[in-house]
């Protein structure tokens, strides 16, 4: 044969491997570019300030990701609007996974949904006991309520040294969640609670329960609910002159809480999810928080650039499929602000919560 119909034959060869690498890859590329994770969160509305945690860690996990990028929808922190957003992601955009949501009532709507579609859920913040049986395609790197309510329990008896209680919980699932895990731990350990009522969403004026609970010989008061409601039940009970010490959930772990009731939220106590302040882990992120947002962070501000990191991971190693994502949960082992974390049989992470205070107008971490 010709030599120079040998040297046509090789370099057309060569030029079709290099046509044939290139196009792929670029259509690899393309491909992973167009790779979302989706977020349902409140990103308006008096509520719009969960939404803002969210975003800020997770857009912090994403901060120098080219190939994956996240896409919001506004839940307007209500159920309804919540699974319609969802939906939205799921049949429009063909998202796989979402990260979501804050509160656990619109995880609750949304799970069904993510079990029927088998798209995964990932929440941060959603930690009501209803949620470690909803399905095998949730999960959360949050610990559950009873978890919370156990730990205020003993904090109030074992560190307060605390026997006498008044129990004023927020009327929802919420509320009721950690305030019957808070009073069978409370009673178990040999104390007793004085006054039990509910408070309600809205709610704006608590003087006749917080006279009652005055009256009632309580030597501490728990309110475990939103943001809203306590800081004007702070605001009051300073009002009324009760100095007895005053306890919350998580919920309202919020300095929202805190610029709403000023100084009578110096001294209040909050349950809320542990860092390890020391670990490598920690310490890298706090060093990118600052640095992009220019304040300190806050332990759901760490949970949510977590649960963002774990996702971002998984889907780095596993693609655009959902059910390989929801497998590669349950099988691996993840780096986190408590050190190395693991998903149970119902993605449920065995994990503590901690006890903080208002001090000098800012909650820090008190064990």
């Amino acid at each position: 044969m010709n030599k120079k119909i040998i040297i046509g034959i090789i370099l057309v060869a060569l030029f079709a491997i290099a046509g044939y690498y290139f196009f792929n890859k670029e259509n690899r590329e393309g491909k992973e570019q167009l790779f979302e994770i989706g977020v349902v969160a409140p990103l308006s509305g008096e509520n719009a300030t969960y939404g803002d945690i969210l975003r800020k860690g997770f857009d912090l996990a994403f901060a120098n990701e080219k190939l994956y990028k996240l896409k919001y929808e506004d839940s307007k922190f209500d159920p309804k609007t919540a699974v319609t957003v969802f939906q939205k992601l799921i049949s429009i955009d063909n998202i796989q996974v979402v990260l979501g949501e804050v509160a656990s009532g619109n995880t609750m709507a949304m799970v069904p949904v993510a079990e029927k579609n088998k798209v995964v859920l990932f929440s941060s913040i959603s930690s009501a006991d209803g949620l470690q049986k909803a399905g095998d395609y949730f999960f959360r790197n949050i610990p559950r309520n009873d978890v919370q309510g156990k730990t205020v329990a003993t904090f109030i008896f074992n560190e307060l040294k605390i026997d006498k209680v008044a129990l004023f919980g927020l009327n929802d699932d919420y509320g009721i969640n950690i305030s019957k895990s808070f009073k069978n731990t409370f009673i178990e350990l040999g104390g007793e609670i004085v006054f039990e009522d509910k408070h309600h969403k809205g709610q704006k004026d608590f003087r006749t329960s917080l006279i009652k609970i005055k009256d009632s010989g309580a030597k501490a008061l728990f309110i475990p609910g939103d943001k809203n409601e306590p800081a004007i039940i702070l605001k009051q009970a300073k009002e009324l002159a009760m100095n007895i010490p005053i306890l919350g959930g998580d919920g309202s772990s919020n300095d929202d809480v805190i610029q709403v009731a000023g100084n009578s939220a110096e001294g209040f106590y909050c349950s809320n999810v542990l860092v390890d302040k020391t670990s490598t882990y920690y310490k890298k992120y706090y060093k990118l928080f600052v640095n992009k947002y220019n304040k300190e962070p806050g332990a759901y501000d760490a949970y949510a650039y977590e649960a963002a990191m774990i996702i971002l991971e998984t889907v780095k190693h596993v693609g655009n499929n959902s059910e390989k994502i929801k497998n590669h949960l349950y099988t691996n082992s993840f780096e986190s602000m408590t050190g190395k974390l693991k998903f149970d049989k119902d993605g449920e992470v065995n994990r503590l919560w901690g006890m903080y205070q208002v001090k000098n107008g800012k909650f820090t971490e008190i064990n």
